[in-house]
């Protein structure tokens, strides 16, 4: 999959930016995009239908750059925008970034200079999240990078240890996405997707620095009162990674039980008491691997602490666990 990093010529590296409703916030996540340092890129912006001015928006940024280029389709979700994007995409590498969050000028630079002194399919890089009304603060110090195989990379992620499932924050050989694609109609779609991309790589390469800050709003799919689709969606990613674990090896499959079970406690302590099917179906979930979970030294603690208090009943783990609205940016 890798071109000689010593090639004269910079490859095309495609920027996918899905804009629903963020008139707000779209202007300094694409303007961020445009003062890249790295300058051959395809700039691909996705009206996703929005009943804002983000396609007014969007056009006026093709007008003035030819790297843009903008798709206006009827209202598909996230899933959707970023399929129609990787459909007609040209570049040998693809990154994502989420209307709502911006990057530093050297993002696309680092994530592709990783690829190549690595000899990487896909890179990754860590978030800086900040909230509403303010600055993302400069956390400096010594950057480190480790490079795993297919194995550790996968380990890595479902114990949420050096990288989470984001889309964001890390770039792809665009022939990752053959035959791979967001699941359409579907909540926390990159949980369903990332580890299947990683699962056609060679090896991954992961740094510590943060150049993708990634903004915490109360009107993101987190911050959002529960609706039936939160559930649905969760019941129908677990069974997708449950049908796909048997091509694991063993300590892969130990690590996605604990991600399995984090992500099932997750949408049940959001789940009202009136939803007893739905709540009788992620516990059932639960109790099948919190034993597992609890002796796994490897898991987060919070995931071991919510397992162990789970024995005595659910209404405990609500007092411990911050999960949803509850939470708070470091």
């Amino acid at each position: 999959m890798q071109k000689d990093g010593n090639s004269m010529t910079q490859p095309l590296i495609s920027v996918i930016v899905p804009c629903y409703n963020v008139e707000e916030y779209l202007p300094r996540c694409v303007e961020s995009v445009l003062n890249q340092t790295y300058r051959n890129l395809e700039i691909l912006l996705v009206d996703d239908g929005s009943p804002d001015r983000c396609g007014e928006i969007c056009d006026g940024y093709a007008a003035v750059d030819s790297r843009v280029k903008v798709i206006h389709k009827e209202n598909g979700g996230l899933s959707d925008a970023r399929n129609v994007a990787l459909d007609v995409m040209k570049g040998e590498y693809v990154t994502f970034v989420d209307s709502d969050d911006y990057v530093a000028a050297d993002y696309v630079e680092y994530l592709y200079k990783l690829i190549v002194k690595e000899k990487a399919c896909l890179s990754v890089m860590n978030f800086q999240p900040f909230v509403e009304g303010t600055m993302p603060k400069d956390c400096g110090g010594e950057i480190a990078i480790n490079i795993f195989s297919v194995e550790g990379a996968l380990i890595q992620m479902f114990y949420q240890q050096a990288f989470d499932t984001a889309a964001c924050g890390k770039m792809y050989h665009s022939l990752l996405f053959d035959e791979v694609r967001y699941p359409k109609n579907l909540l926390y779609e990159d949980l369903a997707t990332t580890y299947r991309l990683i699962m056609k790589c060679s090896q991954i390469v992961c740094s510590d620095y943060r150049g993708y800050f990634y903004l915490h709003r109360s009107t993101s799919i987190e911050g959002t009162p529960f609706k039936p689709l939160k559930y649905e969606s969760c019941m129908r990613i677990i069974r997708q990674l449950e049908a796909d674990k048997v091509r694991m090896p063993e300590r892969v499959r130990r690590a996605l039980d604990c991600r399995i079970v984090s992500f099932a406690f997750h949408i049940l302590l959001e789940v009202p008491q009136e939803e007893k099917e739905m709540r009788r179906s992620l516990l059932e979930i639960i109790r099948r691997k919190r034993i597992h979970v609890l002796f796994d030294g490897k898991a987060r603690r919070k995931a071991r602490a919510a397992c162990l208090l789970s024995l005595a009943g659910v209404w405990l783990v609500n007092l411990f666990v911050g999960y949803g609205k509850s939470r708070k940016v470091d």
